[in-house]
């Protein structure tokens, strides 16, 4: 039986040159920021759309449909807040293709400050309508008081 041949032995201290091209990593922030902030906007709008559609089927009475108004606005103005961020985004990104050298760090910053405005807004939209619906008028429906109902 012939002896298997003999296989060249490489050297361990070979090094491998890898090199991370800056674009993609600058794209993939991008995208994570575009979504993040995509996704602010829309749990903001869904949130006001179903306070918009308890309101139509009668869900809110007389007594708490002022606190409703009010979750819708917080809701709304966290909405606007998620745009503002992109609109800063994309004005930051602007910029820096027309004016590579020029600093664009207030528009960052303002796009970050916008974005956590808006999940600012979600949470206190939530609140508010909390707030509407466990009201002490709210607990009761008008339809049930009576006058023999009501306790002495």
């Amino acid at each position: 039986m012939p002896a298997p041949p003999r296989r060249k032995e490489v050297g361990i201290s070979e090094e491998i040159d890898v090199r991370i091209n800056p674009t993609f990593v600058e794209r993939q922030r991008n995208r994570y920021a575009a979504r993040g902030v995509g996704l602010i906007i829309l749990i903001n709008s869904i949130a006001a759309i179903a306070l918009l559609v308890g309101l139509a089927h009668g869900a809110a009475s007389d007594q708490n449909l002022k606190g409703f108004a009010d979750a819708m606005m917080v809701f709304g103005v966290g909405a606007a807040a998620g745009l503002a961020s992109i609109f800063f985004a994309y004005l930051r990104r602007l910029f820096r293709l027309e004016r590579p050298l020029q600093d664009t760090t207030p528009l960052r910053w303002l796009a970050i400050a916008a974005a956590i405005a808006g999940a600012i807004c979600f949470v206190a939209g939530l609140g508010v309508a909390r707030n509407a619906v466990s009201s002490e008028k709210a607990a009761i429906p008008p339809a049930i008081i009576s006058p023999d109902t009501i306790p002495p």
